[in-house]
């Protein structure tokens, strides 16, 4: 259905240019990346996780080296005043090389000003999670983390906002770490993992950081943790750069296949791939949103495979509800869906103009955010909003007022704020 513009945008896209529905104020032109990722210069350096030479150092914590300089025992950049690129490494394994602006703010807003970015909003790298770390240890590096984002933020209050991470593996150190993000060090949201090392985010145990999250009006972006995927089955998801490609937005295999193999947390990842769509499907059909229904999330990466896929979950649903139906008190996936549509956002990144409109058909202009992925390749890089602002189909589809909207004011309806800080 359009609206009387002709285009696809609904009532919420045509509020005055006032604010939007909940009165904020952006400037039409204003253009706020959602989805950025941020890391500071130099991590804390922890003790090693395997004293034993012969053990796998996968698990281990990230360190930081010099570009290309793979015998540097330092975990940070020698000198952050003449940025250069840095090599990620996991224990003794190469991970990836990242450039200086991922780690040097002013590098960032050169950058946002060539490409007419006004705000970002600040995450971490989702490696530097640490789910499968000792809970202490990680809740030391969130901590670290978040104090760093912290930091950008109040030094450019106009072109940084913050979401912090948290040790989730740790339900009640997560809690309080969330308190201390919100009411000391001012940041705006979370971001979390769409699994926590193997556990679905519907688990029990999460309840009170739903709670929490819910009492302190704290924004929710969900992220997939596509790295994962290489330490597991090497073979069948390096090639191609699969694990990235496929593996970050697929539903592919339910965990009773195999089930002799499946005996670990990390064993089960393959069989049981806990990303973007599934940690969408997780919510939407669990008792999440009835038991917290003024919680926001956003789904990276348009949330995945998840709304392609509803019409094939709502089949299953209607043909075997005993496996389909949990907990969301009866109602169907797709009649759920279209009731908890105010509280889910989906960042903008496609890459491709027919999917942006099945999107936007399937939940409205009113729930999409710019995002960009920024500052990784795989992003929308090096033009953050390009497909919305150049692509002609686009510009049929929506009207301008609709991009704007998807450019700025959803992104701070999704946040619950009012404007940007002075």
């Amino acid at each position: 259905m359009t609206n009387s513009c002709g285009c696809l945008c609904g009532s919420s896209s045509h509020d005055s240019d006032v604010g939007g529905v909940n009165g904020n104020t952006a400037s039409p032109s204003m253009r706020i990346d959602v989805h950025t990722h941020i890391m500071p210069p130099e991590l804390p350096k922890f003790p090693p996780l395997y004293d034993d030479v012969s053990s796998d150092k996968s698990q281990e914590w990230i360190t930081l080296r010099p570009h290309n300089d793979q015998k540097s025992q330092t975990n940070g950049i020698s000198n952050p005043k003449t940025p250069k690129k840095v090599d990620m490494y996991v224990g003794d394994r190469f991970f990836r090389t990242v450039e200086a602006n991922c780690y040097d703010p002013e590098l960032r807003i050169k950058d946002m000003d060539e490409t007419g970015i006004d705000v970002q909003v600040l995450s971490t790298v989702p490696i530097l999670f640490s789910y499968d770390k000792p809970a202490k240890q990680a809740a030391s590096m969130a901590r670290y983390l978040n104090d760093h984002i912290a930091s950008v933020c109040r030094e450019y209050p106009q072109r940084f906002m913050g979401l912090a991470t948290v040790p989730l593996q740790d339900v009640d150190a997560s809690i309080a770490e969330l308190h201390r993000a919100k009411k000391d060090l001012c940041l705006n949201g979370v971001e979390i993992g769409a699994e926590i090392n193997g556990r679905s985010l519907d688990s029990a145990e999460f309840e009170p950081f739903w709670t929490a999250c819910e009492e302190l009006d704290f924004p929710i972006f969900v992220h997939p943790l596509g790295y994962e995927w290489e330490k597991e089955k090497k073979s069948r998801w390096k090639p191609y750069w699969s694990a990235w490609l496929i593996g970050m937005y697929v539903i592919l295999f339910n965990l009773s296949v195999f089930p002799a193999k499946v005996k670990t947390a990390n064993d089960a990842f393959f069989c049981r791939p806990c990303e973007t769509a599934l940690a969408m499907h997780a919510i939407l059909s669990s008792g999440v949103l009835v038991t917290h229904p003024r919680l926001r999330f956003c789904f990276a990466h348009a949330g995945g495979s998840y709304l392609p896929l509803l019409g094939r979950i709502q089949h299953g649903y209607n043909c075997r509800p005993d496996l389909v139906a949990h907990s969301a008190r009866g109602v169907s996936p797709a009649d759920f869906f279209k009731q908890h549509q105010p509280n889910i956002w989906l960042d903008s990144l496609m890459h491709d103009a027919d999917l942006v409109e099945y999107i936007c058909r399937k939940i409205g202009v009113g729930r999409i955010v710019l995002g960009s992925d920024y500052p990784f390749p795989l992003g929308e890089m090096p033009q953050p909003g390009e497909l919305l602002s150049t692509d002609s189909q686009i510009q049929k589809l929506l009207c301008a007022k609709s991009r704007e909207r998807i450019m700025s004011k959803n992104v701070l309806d999704f946040l619950g704020i009012d404007k940007i800080p002075a």
